[in-house]
């Protein structure tokens, strides 16, 4: 999808603040459980392990990722376009030892409330693939990071065989008049990802695949998907990972000038 740098509009905001407002007791009573959060979860913290000072997290949810970013001496900034979640995570971090190192707060990825170089790192996990352009938001990003300064996202990732063979069968029953649109998250492509980055002026620096689900054997046996899931998961360095891994996640560093545009 080519990003054009069009914000989002504000119907396509209200759906998605409306969604995660209806999720959030369902994040804050299994998302810490589930293999494919726990996998992302442990590539993010490896990614972001040598780095120190403040951190701003893009789409915190109810919070589960906080206690573990305040623990490796992050001071935590946590926005979400979700209020609910935003109040579940308040009351996650009300009684936490660390909490007076975290801020919490709506917001809004296109339109970040912060001076220019105010992060030594940004985390964003389940946000880009709610965008239907994502340019802003990584420029965005980018000028609130310090020079320097690293960013780790995760998206799901359309090149994988999951949702490959997904799209297709939806694709179908599309054309056959069985169903009608799949949501309003849209899976992206890791190197369409890694050109946008680059034009942000945020430089590759690694990245991971997970989440080595398929379909439609993850739909029809859930148990059997996540066993595989579990047993190749040491694949997600591998060069080919990335056909494979329905997620892809992506640590870049903020460099001093940004490319010059794709044409």
């Amino acid at each position: 999808m080519p990003q054009t740098g069009l914000t989002t509009p504000a119907g396509s905001k209200a759906k998605v603040e409306a969604l995660f407002d209806s999720l959030a007791l369902e994040y804050v009573r299994e998302r810490e459980q589930q293999f494919s959060f726990v996998s992302q979860k442990r590539i993010v913290m490896e990614l972001l392990r040598s780095h120190r000072g403040r951190l701003l997290e893009v789409g915190c949810g109810p919070g589960v990722m906080l206690p573990d970013l305040l623990a490796m001496g992050f001071e935590v900034h946590g926005i979400d376009v979700s209020a609910e979640m935003i109040r579940r995570a308040e009351q996650r971090m009300a009684s936490h030892a660390l909490a007076s190192r975290c801020r919490l707060g709506v917001g809004d990825v296109e339109r970040l409330r912060y001076s220019d170089a105010s992060f030594d790192a940004v985390l964003s996990m389940g946000v880009l693939e709610y965008l239907p352009d994502y340019a802003i938001a990584l420029r965005e990003i980018s000028r609130v990071l310090k020079p320097g300064g690293h960013a780790v996202l995760t998206v799901p990732n359309q090149a994988s065989a999951y949702h490959l063979a997904r799209s297709g069968y939806l694709t179908c029953r599309r054309v056959l008049g069985a169903s009608r649109g799949s949501g309003v998250a849209s899976p992206r492509l890791p190197w369409a990802l890694d050109r946008a980055l680059a034009s942000a002026g945020l430089r590759k620096a690694d990245s991971r695949a997970c989440n080595f689900i398929f379909f439609p054997l993850k739909e029809l046996h859930e148990r059997a998907s996540e066993a595989l899931n579990r047993a190749l998961t040491p694949l997600s360095g591998w060069a080919f990972a990335p056909f494979l891994g329905a997620q892809y996640i992506v640590k870049a560093q903020k460099t001093v000038w940004a490319s010059a545009p794709y044409g």
